[in-house]
């Protein structure tokens, strides 16, 4: 520590405070005393501060009387950018040499710099990566060995400007070496500059940082520098803030009359010109860190990480063998619950900062869709806390924004992120009801929320009632009221979420004893459903049958799993699967109105070898011309019957999958309309059945009802159900001749297929489909189909199946 080497030097101490206010780390409103400014000149090998003052004075005099040179102030600002540069990069979160180029950055400057610009800001929320991205730039400009002087420092350096008491753009010049008198006149020489371009660039310039009255003086003195350099070509002036710094303090620059570039903002009410990871820049950083990588995840739950911040969170909790194969939906809720638990609810004033958190959801209006608060309301809490609110501040928990008018003050508290702001509203409204998670809590958050936010509240919700024993309330969630591409979300979730509980080895007895049970109908009923089917969904199944679960049901689970199955193509754990479920005796099954066993089987035997099992079709006869009475309306009958429907496409015989349609619709009680998951899979089967016998009509009319459903629920269709009606609606077009079937349609077609069906039974089905009917196009496009038909066969190659199946039939399973 220097104060240890000044005390050993000089046999004087000064004390760690003191020095910080010396290089501007903590505020002073005093000069140093004489005492430490003779104690420091020692320390440097002068006799005293007269001594250090007379030397330097002899030192100025020689420097005057040297030609100012542009190559020489390159190296002066070279000096202090390249110190800024490693100690930013000696604090990044993920390691700097394992971080990447962001294009953005590229992009914004280009742009500045093809412009009449003069100055230009990077405006994000905390955490964004902007701070990164800019040392790559600036890496990348020293490298390039050009004229241009960079001259990069934080904002905390400005800190001296107020100890020196000098103005910024003297006080630049004189950590340069220079003297703003003389010395100016050498930045103005364009021989001197050799058509080199001076960026001055100042990182995190956030009025948390300071003092109201410092950040009010150094915003006025940039703006003064700016003034100043603003007719000169050569002299850019680059900042990074905070989004709620620029929201609130933009106002000072009339935009209109002055040379800024604001870049590419995404939105107005959280302005940020630097985006979030893409896809594709979070692979290349994956394999950066880790190279051996070789499996990527699932576009879903990669997309979770592409907030700088919660990628730097998992990145510290998996160093040691890096990859994002083990993140799922549940990773990044553990991610912000760390962050809270080492930024908040540690350290000091851990009990203010919660204190304010739930004061300021206290003065949301959740009725009125309203998320944030006033600070003029919470004023007298700021002043009592301002200690805890300045840190919530600072870690970029909460922000400010002010949007006053002409007639109103208005200054606005909230949260920096949706992930903190659900949080904090879930914490919120569970230690209003005793911290319970009960019927009351459920009817709260069906009351005042909505969307993804409903969504979200109930996800940490539920994480709270895991960890506090209060499992048994799942069965509650039936009566939680989500869109089905909601539900199917939450069912995910809470997959990933029980396995990954079970599989800690602390904390997790109550867990295991909710688990030495039968899961209850009404959970089960919920968990269970086709329009939920996709490969996440595989991991909730199997996290069902760790309860002790009745034979009813685990035949009911591996029938999902089963479908799962036939649905990837994936006939080995096809052929697992009825194994398992051959294996449970024949009297298990008589519980079914129809078999699944034999309805798997049926499915596997077309696909695997072409056969169409008669003796099961003669059973689902059997079924629809001696219906069981009092159908029990579920989750699972309506997977059986579906799956049922189906497969009697198998007999391409349209007559009798309408008839035994028509006979669930008369006596199995669930509403038919396009609107519900059940009625939805039926029209859709029915569509095309109606399509198969010619009538046109009919099957228009279910079809225009599939679209107006699909119009106006789309954000509510899983999966599953937008690749049902893609299928269906590529299908309706070969047979509505007032569709123009050009080749830019066929194409788009295929790409629809390749890209946006996850489904290979149905991507293969629709490969199929054009194949067959390539004579309903008049100039079929023959490069499009030769690449339809090598998909087709390299799909079909890689599941093991014969092509000749797919393509010598009109009808089957999509």
């Amino acid at each position: 520590m220097l104060e240890n080497q000044i005390l050993e030097k000089t046999k004087q101490r000064v004390s760690e405070t003191t020095l910080k206010r010396i290089y501007g780390f903590a505020y002073s409103k005093f000069n140093p005393s004489m005492f430490t400014l003779n104690t420091l000149s020692r320390y440097c090998d002068y006799e005293g501060w007269d001594d250090f003052c007379k030397k330097q004075e002899a030192e100025s005099v020689k420097q005057s009387s040297t030609t100012v040179d542009w190559d020489l102030l390159k190296a002066n600002a070279g000096k202090i950018t390249s110190f800024t540069l490693q100690a930013i990069k000696n604090k990044t979160g993920v390691p700097y040499p394992q971080t990447i180029r962001r294009q953005f950055i590229d992009d914004h400057f280009a742009a500045f710099l093809r412009g009449s610009y003069t100055a230009t800001v990077f405006a994000a929320p905390a955490g964004y990566g902007k701070t990164v991205a800019l040392c790559h730039w600036i890496d990348e400009k020293i490298q390039q060995n050009s004229h241009d002087i960079v001259l990069f420092f934080s904002s905390s350096a400005l800190m001296n400007v107020f100890l020196s008491g000098r103005d910024l753009n003297d006080w630049m010049l004189g950590l340069l070496g220079y003297s703003i008198e003389e010395d100016i006149v050498a930045l103005l020489d364009v021989k001197q500059r050799k058509e080199g371009r001076f960026f001055l660039i100042v990182d995190g310039v956030d009025e948390h940082m300071f003092k109201n009255d410092q950040f009010q003086l150094i915003m006025n003195q940039l703006i003064d520098i700016f003034s100043f350099y603003q007719s000169h070509e050569w002299f850019k002036l680059v900042l990074t803030m905070r989004s709620s710094t620029w929201i609130n303090y933009s106002h000072m620059i009339e935009m209109e009359q002055s040379p800024w570039f604001e870049g590419f903002f995404s939105s107005h009410s959280q302005p940020s010109n630097v985006p979030l990871f893409s896809v594709q820049e979070i692979k290349e950083l994956c394999l950066k860190i880790n190279p051996a990588i070789k499996n990527f995840i699932a576009v879903n739950v990669v997309e979770n990480f592409n907030h700088p911040l919660y990628f730097q969170f998992y990145y510290k909790q998996h160093k040691k063998n890096f990859s994002l194969n083990d993140a799922d939906h549940v990773s990044v809720y553990e991610l912000i619950s760390n962050f809270v638990l080492n930024k908040v609810y540690m350290g000091q004033y851990s009990a203010d900062k919660i204190y304010l958190i739930q004061a300021i959801v206290e003065q949301m209006s959740f009725a009125n869709g309203v998320f944030e608060a006033s600070k003029l309301k919470l004023i007298n809490l700021i002043k009592q806390y301002s200690h805890a609110y300045l840190e919530l501040l600072s870690i970029g928990f909460i922000r400010e924004l002010n949007t006053s008018s002409d007639f109103e003050y208005r200054t606005l508290i909230e949260f920096s992120n949706d992930h903190f702001l659900e949080f904090s509203i879930s914490r919120y409204l569970l230690r209003k009801n005793d911290n319970l998670f009960n019927i009351d809590l459920i009817n709260i958050i069906n009351q005042y929320f909505t969307g993804e936010r409903k969504l979200s509240i109930l996800k940490w919700s539920i994480i709270y009632a895991i960890k506090s024993g209060q499992q048994e309330s799942f069965q509650l969630l039936s009566q939680t009221r989500l869109a089905t591409s909601e539900k199917s979300n939450l069912i995910i979730f809470l997959g990933d979420l029980l396995e990954k509980e079970l599989g800690t080895l602390k904390d997790t007895e109550t867990l295991i004893q909710y688990f030495k049970q039968d899961c209850s109908d009404e959970l089960f009923d919920y968990l269970f459903g086709l329009e939920f089917i996709n490969n996440d969904y595989a991991k909730t199944l199997h996290t069902l049958l760790k309860f002790e679960l009745s034979e009813k049901k685990t035949i009911l689970v591996y029938t999902g799993l089963a479908t799962i199955s036939i649905l990837r193509l994936d006939i080995n754990k096809l052929e697992d699967y009825l194994k398992i479920m051959s294996g449970f005796g024949a009297t298990n099954y008589f519980e079914f109105s129809v078999n699944p066993l034999k309805c798997i089987n049926t499915i596997y035997q077309y696909l695997k070898y072409g056969v169409v099992n008669k003796e099961f079709f003669k059973e689902l006869t059997r079924f629809y011309f001696r219906p069981p009475l009092n159908l029990e309306a579920s989750a699972s009958n309506d997977l059986i019957f579906l799956l049922a429907a189906h497969s009697l496409k198998l007999c391409n015989r349209p007559l009798k999958t309408l008839r035994f349609i028509a006979v669930l619709e008369k006596y199995y009680h669930l509403p038919n309309n396009a609107t519900s998951v059940y009625g939805f899979f039926l029209n859709r089967i029915k569509t095309e059945e109606y399509l198969a016998l010619g009538e046109i009509k009919k099957a228009m009319s279910l079809y225009f009802e599939l679209d107006e459903a699909y119009r106006k629920t789309e954000g509510a269709f899983t999966p599953l159900m937008i690749t049902s009606f893609n299928c269906i609606k590529i299908i309706v077009s070969f047979n509505n001749r007032q569709l123009s079937l050009a080749d830019d349609t066929l194409e788009e077609w295929a790409n629809l297929i390749i890209n946006e069906m996850d489904y290979k039974l149905s991507r293969v089905y629709m490969f199929a489909f054009l194949l067959r009917n390539q004579n309903a196009v008049k100039h079929p496009p023959e490069k499009v189909y030769k690449h339809i038909s090598y998909m087709f066969l390299k799909t079909m190659s890689e599941a093991g199946l014969r092509p000749d199946i797919f393509l010598k039939q009109n009808s089957f399973i999509s």
